[in-house]
């Protein structure tokens, strides 16, 4: 699932050829999406025909297409989910879902095989359950002070603090892995106990996280950035995929674990509980 730095890279890339150009029209292909829901066509036309991108931003792992001071569309791209802008005298893809209909001869795609993203209109995008229920940013809301009295007490393995997006936005598997390593913390240890350290995880976390940007993100398998090409992050990786590797900073070899069903990569010297 594309994490924080490659819906970044999309959103990055999308707004100076997005923001302020009118939609014409919206199409979709009457699919349902994520949980099975069916796209709002009909809402999702009332709120962008006739109206223009005003703002393209992104909360946590989510892209917000603004279409006003407040309305726009919450796009999440699932597993496999893709936004392109493409012209529209090119084929569209095959799983294309939804089209945004622009000026200059242009369509704003969404792209999804597995069908696990999902597009939602809003006339308040800020009160979305998905939104409102969202923790801090990493990279512009949270700081040390409020990491340390959000880790206080917390029974929960750090890496499943770290994942749950109610307490912070953005952050998934590979991130969660290179965070903790650059941080030197166990994955396992309990996350009230990483507290005293909160100002070394923040680093880790915000360090993952600016490589993967700057690097335009971790391509695995479906990812590709708005135009279609995939990131540069998988050679950058620290340790995550890179099973009996030697560890960049003292060359113990890279373990691999798992926790609830998803491999968490880790060195055992660098990372003692």
């Amino acid at each position: 699932m594309p994490e924080l730095p490659e819906v970044e890279t999309i959103v990055r890339g999308l707004r100076p050829r997005l923001e302020g150009r009118p939609i014409r029209a919206v199409w979709g292909s009457g699919l349902a999406l994520r949980l099975a829901r069916p796209v709002a066509l009909r809402r999702l036309r009332a709120l962008c025909v006739g109206q223009r991108f005003a703002s393209i931003g992104r909360r946590g792992k989510y892209i917000l297409l603004a279409t006003g001071s407040e309305a726009g569309v919450s796009v999440h791209l699932g597993m496999s989910g893709r936004l392109r802008l493409q012209p529209a005298r090119e084929p569209r893809p095959d799983h294309t879902h939804v089209v945004f209909t622009l000026d200059r001869g242009d369509e704003l795609r969404f792209i999804d095989p597995r069908r696990f993203g999902s597009v939602t209109p809003a006339a308040r995008l800020a009160t979305l359950p998905e939104l409102a229920h969202l923790g801090l940013d990493p990279l512009s809301e949270l700081d040390v002070e409020e990491l340390a009295r959000r880790l206080d007490g917390v029974r929960a393995p750090i890496k499943a603090f770290l994942l749950d997006q109610k307490r912070i936005a953005g952050l998934g598997n590979i991130y969660v892995s290179e965070a903790l390593h650059r941080a030197a913390i166990h994955p396992g240890a309990r996350a009230g106990q990483v507290r005293a350290r909160a100002a070394a995880l923040l680093d880790g976390i915000r360090g993952a996280l600016e490589s993967g940007i700057a690097n335009r993100g971790t391509t695995l398998r479906d990812y590709v950035d708005a135009d279609g090409s995939e990131g540069d992050n998988l050679n950058a990786l620290l340790v995550y995929g890179r099973e009996d590797l030697p560890c960049p900073r003292c060359g113990t070899p890279i373990r691999r674990r798992v926790d609830s069903a998803r491999s968490t990569f880790f060195c055992p010297a660098c990372q003692k509980r």
